[in-house]
């Protein structure tokens, strides 16, 4: 209520002005009626004492008036379309400025790891030598402060000069600010991601084969298409992500957060997704032949005309799923499952 009232009174504010001027005219025109039919000389019972009637005295007032208030509303219009061609003109300069600084920070990080990779031995260094934990400081410090095009620059950077493998990491991205990245079909085979915050990342068809994104916040990013072969997906964060035709042979997914995920027409061959938690997912014509779905949440999941041939859905929670008795026949094992109806099957 108290936001509202503040508004208006801004709103009154900006037209006080026009307010006042309208409200002494009006003030003006009523007492000058008044006194008109007070004293006779209005001319509007003919009555006429006086050389001039009211009429007369008002077309003298009336033009003047109008062009007063005229000449008003066109100075403040104009004055008002100024001050916005200013407010968007400024808003444009410190768009250009803060991209400037954006792009300078990049520019003087990639400068400085270049500087540690050629004359401080960065890429031949130990796990606790001094120069990895600059790297990793200055990476860390740097990402936060760059757009999601930047991020991705950075993170091709890294790829491309090996500091970031999976099997032995130069710098360690434990946590990185990654939110939001974007990166049109990367290669970024056997990366390691560990825990970094990839929410809202647009990675749409990357090329993520065997990279180690275990603990990573995913949620509500673009994966679609994207090669997640054999990755390592545990106890990450998927919440509401786009992976539909995604390729997910072999990953794993344990503990992994699927809730509302799109994985529609996903391939999930040998996918290892025990005590996954995969409510309300869509998984209409996924691949999950011979995957492990040991314990895991379906609640709602859509399973229409998913391929669960040879599929562990051993206790299982299919409650309200979509999901067919000649699917769930195909499985290999349905031992303390949940089904969609809510009875346990033996």
């Amino acid at each position: 209520m108290g936001a509202r009232l503040r508004s208006w009174w801004q709103q009154v504010k900006q037209h006080l002005a026009t307010i006042l001027v309208v409200a002494i005219i009006l003030i003006v025109a009523i007492a000058l009626i008044i006194v008109g039919y007070r004293f006779d000389w209005t001319g509007f019972n003919g009555n006429i004492k006086s050389g001039k009637t009211l009429w007369d005295w008002m077309q003298l007032l009336i033009i003047p008036a109008v062009l007063a208030i005229g000449g008003y509303v066109f100075t403040f219009t104009t004055s008002r379309n100024e001050r916005a061609a200013a407010e968007k003109h400024a808003e444009a300069e410190r768009e250009i400025a803060s991209d400037n600084q954006r792009e300078a920070a990049l520019q003087a990080y990639l400068d400085n790891i270049s500087e540690l990779l050629l004359h401080d031995n960065l890429r031949s260094s130990k796990t606790n030598d001094e120069v990895r934990n600059i790297a990793r400081i200055r990476t860390l410090t740097v990402l936060p402060r760059l757009d999601p095009k930047r991020k991705g620059s950075v993170i091709l950077f890294l790829t491309e000069s090996g500091l970031i493998s999976s099997d032995d990491a130069i710098i360690d991205l434990l946590r990185a600010d990654l939110n939001g990245v974007q990166l049109y079909k990367p290669w970024l085979n056997e990366v390691n991601l560990h825990k970094t915050d990839l929410s809202e990342a647009d990675l749409y068809e990357a090329d993520l084969l065997g990279a180690n994104l275990s603990g990573a916040d995913l949620s509500e990013a673009h994966l679609a298409g994207a090669i997640l072969y054999s990755v390592n997906l545990s106890n990450a964060n998927l919440l509401r992500t786009d992976l539909h035709d995604a390729e997910l042979g072999d990953a794993d997914l344990r503990n992994a957060n699927l809730s509302d995920a799109d994985l529609q027409r996903a391939r999930l061959t040998n996918a290892d997704l025990s005590k996954a938690t995969m409510r309300a997912a869509n998984l209409s014509g996924a691949d999950l032949s011979k995957a492990n779905l040991q314990g895991a949440i379906l609640f709602g999941a859509n399973l229409h005309r998913a391929n669960l041939a040879d599929a562990d859905l051993s206790e299982t929670n299919l409650y309200r799923a979509n999901i067919s008795s000649e699917q769930m026949e195909k499985a290999k094992s349905l031992k303390g499952t949940t089904m969609p109806d809510g009875s346990a099957h033996p």
